[in-house]
């Protein structure tokens, strides 16, 4: 076998971050860009240095493997692309632990019982192309991408997709993977919560509903100067209280329900007109679906009592909750106590892979902290010590599952 090079996490995900990487210490890497492309070639080449058998999907995912006794797969993994002005830890943490992970466990004890996957999903964040999760639902068969989908420079999804995969299967070969019979996740939590409570480590229990709407309210535009306040049908007024309403809503559910408006827009966005028309996002999130499904129903029936102004409701995202399996959160949470480590068990309030993958296999995701809660921009940073300790404990659940 290829001899093993011993490295940390820290170590890798430097080297990974240098492609996109910014002035700033961030990096901007998007799904299928060269930069993109260079990770994925730089990901698989050094898996293959330390042994591992590797292979690309057609959607661009990228397969590292150690054949086991049996044709059993136990895969495990995250994401390589990242968002704009991103960090080095969010999705590439859980593909250089996998690979670790792995590699130490063949380098110790040999050949595996049931085979290991490390995997590199193309595609997570939806930051180049209105679409997220399209590895991960590649490889679980989870629906389709629409192929004419455009990213702001007015590429298709498509042509971006075969032109990034052209280049990789000049180096590796291209072949579809059968699923796992189970999957695991190491991610950053990416809030606050382990590193608040002074936990090391986090056993995720679900992985949270999640909603986003568009919220339109219609009033009539009109001279700022000569309309009485009694007159005004202020379409902005109207969301602005709203808004308060809503929020007051999710402050009553209480915790881990959370509610976030992060855009809005005014027609026609004058100084000297009464807004006619206020758009405004939703984003709510929370473990159980009633909780969220109430909180929407309530939040409808408050648009149309938005009186002197119309309003209209869509809902264009719906991720159901993934509840993790339960012997895999016990095995975890077992790892853990046996290796002296205190743990937190929390639901995750960001969407992972691990929520397609869960449609269709059972799923764990351990969570590192993630320092001031930060995530998605530069100063993400979770300190080499608590990566190692994440990396551990997947080894751990890897040997407990494959050998």
């Amino acid at each position: 076998m290829t001899q093993v090079v011993e490295q940390t996490a820290i170590q890798l995900l430097t080297e990974l971050g240098q492609f996109g990487g910014l002035a700033n210490g961030g990096v901007t890497r998007l799904v299928y860009d060269q930069a993109w492309v260079d990770a994925m070639t730089y990901t698989l080449k050094t898996a293959a240095a330390q042994g591992m058998q590797v292979h690309i999907d057609a959607m661009g995912n990228g397969f590292m493997t150690y054949p086991g006794v049996d044709q059993t797969v136990i895969a495990a993994g995250s994401h390589i692309d990242t968002v704009q002005q991103g960090g080095i830890y969010d999705g590439a943490y859980g593909v250089v632990a996998a690979k670790l992970a792995m590699t130490q466990l063949v380098a110790e004890f040999g050949q595996p019982k049931h085979t290991m996957t490390a995997v590199a999903f193309s595609e997570e964040e939806g930051s180049r192309f209105p679409v997220s999760f399209s590895g991960s639902r590649h490889y679980a068969q989870v629906g389709d991408v629409a192929p004419d989908l455009k990213d702001a420079q007015g590429i298709s999804f498509d042509t971006a997709r075969r032109q990034a995969v052209a280049q990789l299967t000049g180096n590796f070969p291209l072949a579809e993977q059968p699923l796992p019979k189970e999957w695991l996740e190491l991610h950053i939590e990416q809030g606050p919560v382990l590193e608040e409570a002074g936990y090391p480590l986090g056993v995720v229990s679900a992985i949270c509903e999640q909603k986003r709407f568009t919220i339109t309210l219609t009033g009539q535009a009109n001279h700022a100067g000569t309309t009485p306040q009694h007159l005004r049908r202020d379409a902005l007024k109207a969301a602005a209280r709203l808004i308060v309403q809503l929020d007051d809503l999710a402050q009553k559910i209480g915790e881990p329900f959370v509610f976030t408006v992060g855009e809005i827009s005014v027609t026609p966005g004058s100084s000297n007109v009464i807004p006619g028309q206020a758009v405004f996002s939703v984003d709510i999130r929370h473990p159980q679906k009633t909780v969220v499904d109430e909180f929407e129903a309530k939040m409808r029936q408050m648009v149309a009592d938005s009186a002197p102004v119309s309003g209209t409701v869509d809902c264009w995202m719906d991720s159901r909750p993934a509840v993790m399996d339960p012997r895999l959160v016990r095995q975890f949470e077992s790892l853990l106590t046996q290796q002296g480590y205190q743990y937190l068990t929390l639901p995750s309030g960001a969407g992972h892979d691990t929520q397609i993958m869960n449609l269709k296999v059972p799923t764990a995701m351990l969570f590192v902290p993630s320092r001031g809660g930060i995530s998605h921009a530069p100063a993400e940073y979770t300190a080499p010590a608590a990566l190692e300790a994440g990396v551990a404990m997947l080894k751990a659940q890897l040997y407990h599952e494959c050998y």
